[in-house]
């Protein structure tokens, strides 16, 4: 007897794993095969699977009488006095551990976004949602969010906004301070757990396209802090303004939101906080659908 339970994996693989196994509830199939049979099925999903999840059960001569096999999971099979288990490291562990889930490092996230952006150059998607989050630095493996806002927009007309400060203990670097005004007194008053804020902002997201500025930045950060909390990941179809200012204003100084703004005559109130950041952006979004492939500021 043999389990096998798929996330996130192509329809094909899906498919063909019906040829051999019955389909009991989405994404989990149960059967009897040869050992033959197992280890080919269990080659054929690890190469199918790309960045999906996969677990196999299987019938084994042990104490148990059944051992594991992962793919890109985060559950890990260990061996305890002669015992098969499998064990789930916490978010803690995980950051302890200074590892991510497999195929989710910033790279991946980067290479991500760019594999799974969407074409956006003409029309104006007719649901999407414009993310920015300020951070205290650079890096999501070491930096941390401490504001995200969101403006959701539905055929053309905003559909509601998202916007909350996120509490964070260490002490905000001095020099992020300065840039957005954000203060640790701010995040003790104002600030909330970083899992609520997160929680709600995969909620207020759903299956829509992102739009961002720099969108592997806002995205790496958001995946990192969905890792941290132990949530779903982080993986809509996203579109970067960056890049589709690149093919509308190829004569730009540079592409930073700032510049943009500056040459297309377009307002940013308050400048590196989340909210008027994304005002911004969905103005430059718009701004830029409408103009022409080599249009100059």
């Amino acid at each position: 007897m043999i389990v096998v339970v798929l996330e996130k994996c192509p329809l094909a693989l899906r498919g063909d794993l019906t040829k051999w196994l019955q389909e009991i509830s989405l994404g989990v199939y149960v059967g009897r095969v040869s050992a033959r049979v197992r280890d080919e099925l269990w080659s054929r999903i690890c190469k199918e699977c790309k960045t999906g999840r996969a677990t196999m059960v299987f019938s084994a001569r042990n104490e148990q009488h059944l051992n594991y096999r992962v793919h890109n999971t985060a559950w890990e099979p260990i061996d305890f006095d002669g015992i098969k288990l499998m064990m789930r490291p916490s978010p803690s562990r995980m950051k302890a551990l200074g590892t991510k889930r497999v195929g989710w490092s910033y790279a991946a996230m980067r290479s991500k976004a760019r594999r799974g952006s969407v074409a956006a150059e003409t029309d104006e998607p007719r649901e999407y949602v414009v993310l920015d989050v300020e951070t205290t630095g650079l890096d999501p493996d070491k930096d941390a969010i401490i504001e995200i806002a969101a403006i959701k927009v539905e055929q053309g007309v905003e559909a509601g906004r998202l916007h909350e400060l996120i509490r964070y203990e260490k002490g905000i670097p001095k020099k992020i301070v300065e840039l957005t005004g954000i203060t640790d007194e701010m995040l003790a008053e104002k600030g909330i757990e970083l899992e609520r804020a997160v929680s709600g902002l995969l909620s207020f997201v759903g299956s829509r396209i992102v739009v961002a500025h720099n969108a592997s930045f806002d995205t790496g950060f958001v995946q990192a802090a969905c890792e941290e909390c132990d949530l779903d990941d982080f993986d809509n179809e996203c579109i970067d303004t960056i890049t589709l200012a690149k093919k509308k204003m190829p004569d730009a100084p540079n592409y930073r939101l700032k510049t943009l703004l500056g040459l297309l005559n377009l307002d940013n109130q308050i400048p590196h906080r989340a909210e008027s950041d994304c005002e911004a952006t969905l103005s430059l979004f718009r701004k830029l659908i409408k103009m022409g492939p080599t249009s100059k500021g």
